[in-house]
């Protein structure tokens, strides 16, 4: 495996989980009461906050 086929597999992980970021955010904005489904979904939303950490690391450690 070259360095460049870890690079573009780094940046294909990094796009699917942008969306999959995305829809959960769509799904959870879609909810009238934000902050009951906050609570009914806390494991999902520390799933996004801790894929959104490492994205900013790998994404830092990239550049």
């Amino acid at each position: 495996m070259t360095h460049a086929a870890t690079t573009d597999e780094l940046v294909d992980d990094i796009e699917r989980t942008r969306e999959q970021l995305g829809e959960t955010i769509d799904a959870l904005s879609a909810k009238l009461d934000a902050k009951a489904a906050a609570r009914r979904h806390w494991p999902e939303l520390a799933v996004a906050g801790a894929t959104l950490l490492g994205l900013v690391i790998v994404w830092k450690r990239m550049g």
